[in-house]
């Protein structure tokens, strides 16, 4: 059995940031890293040819579902003890991250293991937009209870066991939106605890993609946060919920308001799924 299958989802996506993203993994210290490439329905077949060229690569093509379906895809074709998911344009900053994530989760007989990450934007490294509570605060090699992080993005930082996943059915929703944090609070959840690492574990490429929504997306998009919203008070995670709640209406509902030739009534409805909750 492989220690650690990555799982790589991507649409349309550029061949140079695809293979930094593959780079990434095959110059790993680790040994028996599987890595599975889910081409998502691209227009064009220049990156599933360009993977073609890689006998150590297990690339799947599937008709365009969402990202959320592919990584599903990905879970149910991986062999290893552990996955992790890498965005097709992000990469591991180190040579020994995986295999550093791979012996703490030994090491701390945990299900879950991450770090922290940097965001690539124009060529500099930034600290996370997202850092509401101090969440860095948590890693400082411990473990934390997931009750105590109630924490719902960046879920690209952890590596997971693939019975964790498997045995509780836990699989990401067919949202085009926000389909990550719904997968990623489950999977915490059923895991209880984890262990944070003080270090770098995961670049993120700041592609801007959430002021690129539409009509459906951002419908998407909301009906991912209210699926979370119900699921995190069905599950008394009572700062999460208010995490998720005050961020809607900080962050997320200007979203809404800025998405040209989107109906008021439309807008009204989505802003009241969340009200009403």
């Amino acid at each position: 059995m492989k220690k650690v299958s990555v799982i790589i989802p991507f649409y349309n996506q550029q061949v140079n940031l695809l293979k930094q993203a593959i780079d990434s993994v095959l110059m790993q210290t680790l040994s028996d890293i599987e890595i599975i490439c889910i081409d998502d329905g691209s227009d064009n077949k220049e990156c599933a040819n360009f993977l073609k060229n890689y006998a150590n690569i297990k690339l799947i093509e599937t008709p365009h579902f969402g990202s959320g379906n592919a990584r599903n895809v990905g879970i149910k074709h991986s062999t290893a003890e552990n996955i992790m998911f890498l965005d097709s344009d992000d990469f591991y900053p180190e040579k020994d991250t995986i295999e550093k994530l791979y012996n703490l989760k030994k090491e701390k007989n945990v299900l879950i293991v991450g770090g922290k990450h940097k965001i690539l934007n124009n060529g500099c490294f930034e600290e996370p937009y997202f850092n509401y509570g101090d969440i860095n605060e948590f890693f400082c090699n411990k473990v934390v209870k997931y009750s105590e992080y109630q924490f719902p993005w960046w879920y690209w930082c952890f590596m997971f066991d693939s019975n964790l996943i498997k045995k509780n059915n836990i699989l990401f929703p067919d949202y085009l939106r926000y389909q990550d944090p719904p997968f990623f609070v489950r999977v915490m959840n059923a895991g209880k605890e984890f262990f944070a690492a003080d270090f770098i574990s995961y670049i993120h490429r700041n592609s801007n993609k959430l002021y690129n929504l539409n009509e459906i997306t951002i419908e998407h998009h909301v009906t991912g946060i209210v699926d979370l919203l119900k699921y995190s008070k069905e599950n008394n995670l009572t700062k999460l919920f208010n995490l998720l709640y005050d961020t809607f209406f900080g962050f997320d509902i200007k979203l809404i308001e800025n998405i040209k030739d989107l109906p008021e009534e439309k807008k009204n409805f989505l802003i009241n799924l969340v009200k009403n909750i």
